[in-house]
């Protein structure tokens, strides 16, 4: 595939430039430094997006332009995707703590709207549109196993993939999609009766009219003020970390996202029927392992896990708890890091190891021509 070869060529270059990236940002996190999201930009590179036919293609002269970092083999990746509103650089504080690219291959994917990707005003933002851009890059990468790792809104992204899997599936067609190692979902919506975002947040941004989205976060202390229901009472932020929020946010003219953006509640239960979290993980429960999880102090999703042990506990559904406000990616890096690892390498052991998964993947791939 063509544009899979300029793709993979021109962001595998960067690789050294990562790990030395991760080594930088390992010392900054170490000594409680804030992390920086231009370093955390410098780190991965824009590749050129076709909205209209799915499909990453080469940067000039591409209809938009959206940013990847990735560390290691992307044949067998960890995908993680980020939340609103930090977009990918919320998982900057987390890297450090994760294993390394040798032992840990990473893919860390911006949306349209987001940190360092194009943010075009006059776009049909939606989970659907997000989970055709997740998809075109796998495609591109040759991508053939997963393990997904989402944040925030990002749960919705998994749930549409997995239910088009199906669908694609009903239809006789391939999957349309890697073979999946686990889905690791933390301080997403799960369920549409679980959702409990404070109405001063996203059910009055997505109310508010084009021109009045222009203004959003223009101001920083209105932004600081509105940013507050994020972080836990107890988590004493910094003028400096809401100001690295902020320009990530802002990067390419981009805080208006936080209005454009903030219908996913709407769309999730728009679609119910179809992203019901329940039904999906009975349905691929005896194919690979499910973790959720969600904070202690998360005003926006606190009940998700609560309704998750409720209803799927007694099924072998994992349920974990960290302690903070909703940005776990920025409170708790290191705890969180560690569930995410100790979740990879339980997913590794359960399927033998790398090889054994890459010659399934390898037979899969033949036999439903997703290698195509």
């Amino acid at each position: 595939m063509k544009h899979a070869e300029i793709l993979v060529t021109g962001v595998i270059g960067k690789t050294k430039h990562a790990e030395s990236d991760q080594r930088f940002a390992t010392t900054a996190a170490k000594t409680h430094e804030i992390a920086s999201a231009e370093a955390w930009f410098a780190g991965g590179e824009r590749v050129g997006y076709d909205f209209n036919t799915r499909a990453i293609v080469q940067v000039q002269g591409a209809p938009l332009n959206v940013f990847l970092r990735q560390e290691g083999d992307p044949a067998h990746t960890v995908s993680f995707l980020p939340g609103y509103p930090d977009g990918s650089s919320g998982w900057a504080k987390v890297l450090p703590y994760l294993p390394d690219a040798a032992a840990m291959s990473k893919l860390f994917v911006e949306y349209v709207g987001m940190g360092d990707s194009d943010k075009p005003k006059e776009y049909a933002y939606s989970t659907a549109e997000r989970t055709d851009l997740v998809e075109a890059i796998w495609r591109a990468l040759g991508v053939r196993s997963t393990t997904l790792v989402a944040f925030d809104f990002s749960s919705l992204v998994v749930l549409e993939h997995l239910q088009r899997r199906l669908e694609r599936s009903a239809r006789g067609e391939p999957v349309g999609g890697p073979s999946l190692r686990g889905a690791f979902i933390f301080n997403g919506g799960l369920f549409t009766d679980g959702h409990t975002h404070p109405w001063y947040t996203t059910p009055v941004l997505r109310r508010l009219p084009n021109r009045a989205r222009q203004r959003v976060g223009r101001s920083f202390t209105l932004f600081k003020m509105a940013a507050a229901s994020m972080w836990s009472k107890g988590y004493q932020v910094t003028d400096a970390e809401v100001r690295e929020l902020h320009n990530a946010m802002n990067r390419h003219d981009g805080l208006f996202y936080l209005a454009a953006a903030a219908s996913f509640v709407a769309d999730h239960k728009a679609e119910g029927a179809r992203l019901d979290f329940g039904r999906l993980f009975k349905a691929y429960r005896d194919q690979f392992p499910f973790l959720v999880g969600g904070s202690d102090e998360d005003p926006f999703e606190h009940r998700q896990v609560d309704l998750a042990r409720e209803r799927l506990g007694s099924l072998g559904l994992q349920i974990e708890r960290l302690p903070g406000g909703h940005l776990t990616t920025h409170e708790q890096p290191e705890a969180l890091a560690a569930l995410i690892a100790k979740f990879e390498c339980g997913v590794f052991h359960k399927r033998g190891g790398l090889m054994k998964g890459a010659r399934d993947e390898s037979i899969r791939g033949r036999s439903d021509g997703s290698d195509r």
